[in-house]
């Protein structure tokens, strides 16, 4: 997870007049749970760290972390402060990452979350023209299924994120970034005459943990189907080569196989019982969150044109 001081890193001058000292102590030991651990983060000696909770603790006229065996853990009122701080970090963070931007220009830090296979057939084409554009930018990656996209958006531990199920949150503006079909592939000597019936066939999948084998385990359920799951890899070219010698079929998505079927070194078949399958990606941000430079770079690129924004109805259910 990343830090819930994260724009304490790199000894950002910014930060440290924008977020007082007490409360970036007290950040620290609510994230790591110590006071150790919390005065080596911030390069302070523990009794500083420990004067600086106590000042806060009199300031608020509340005690926010109490001992816990051997280590530390959070009052109730320690719970409220590190949820509201959290929130006021990252509110900060959004006006350091402005000033930053507007003194330097194209520099910064951009952190994706995707799913596995969002993050492999997606995103090396756009970082790639990312960094060609603006090589200042450093960029990390964090992979998760949809949902722990949806939290790193809402928690700010992420600026954007990919998710291939509904969003669910209000607070999510979402952009539909692409739509395609995802087709059963074979090797080419298997008969593809019929639809096949799917309890017949040796599947390598994606793994459970990914939105992608989510999806088709929800359908698969839906449709009452029984698939025989016999090997799984999170590797796109690994599956491939896996099927086209024989090894089993899998389901992939079309752009993934377009050249494979057209040299016939794949051939697809539809499945018994199962209809099409398509499998929508989506782009979610925070809308109360102001765009770094960074992001809005990756967003010229990443986003089709014209992209239409849709800020989530809540939730009548």
């Amino acid at each position: 997870m990343m830090p819930m001081n994260v724009f304490m890193q790199n000894d950002n001058p910014i930060s440290s007049v924008l977020l007082s000292a007490p409360l970036r102590s007290f950040l620290a030991v609510a994230e790591l749970g110590s006071v150790s651990g919390a005065a080596r983060q911030l390069g302070l000696t523990q009794p500083a760290v420990t004067k600086q909770l106590r000042a806060l603790e009199a300031a608020l006229r509340c005690a926010l972390v109490e001992r816990a065996g051997r280590g530390l853990r959070l009052t109730a009122a320690g719970v409220l402060l590190a949820q509201f701080g959290k929130r006021g970090a990252a509110v900060l963070s959004d006006l350091a990452t402005a000033l930053t931007d507007l003194e330097q220009g194209q520099s910064g830090t951009l952190v994706i979350g995707a799913g596995v296979t969002t993050s492999v057939l997606l995103l090396p084409p756009w970082l790639r023209e990312l960094r060609r554009r603006h090589p200042g930018i450093d960029i990390s990656v964090r992979t998760g299924t949809s949902r722990d996209v949806e939290a790193w958006v809402m928690a700010a531990e992420v600026d954007v994120g990919f998710v291939t199920s509904e969003p669910r949150l209000p607070e999510l503006v979402v952009r539909n970034v692409l739509e395609e079909e995802i087709v059963l592939v074979l090797d080419p000597q298997a008969r593809v005459s019929r639809p096949v019936p799917l309890d017949e066939l040796p599947l390598i999948l994606f793994p459970r943990t990914t939105g992608f084998r989510s999806y088709l385990e929800q359908r698969f359920v839906a449709r009452r189907l029984r698939p025989n799951v016999k090997m799984e890899t999170d590797s796109v070219e690994a599956i491939k080569s896996f099927v086209a010698v024989g090894l089993g079929a899998s389901f992939l998505p079309q752009s993934t196989v377009r050249d494979e079927l057209a040299r016939r070194q794949l051939v697809s078949a539809p499945v018994r019982g199962l209809g099409t399958l398509r499998r929508r990606t989506a782009l979610v941000r925070r809308h109360d969150r102001q765009p770094s430079f960074a992001l809005r770079a990756f967003l010229d690129i990443a986003l089709p044109k014209p992209a239409l924004a849709r800020r989530r109805e809540p939730s009548r259910a």
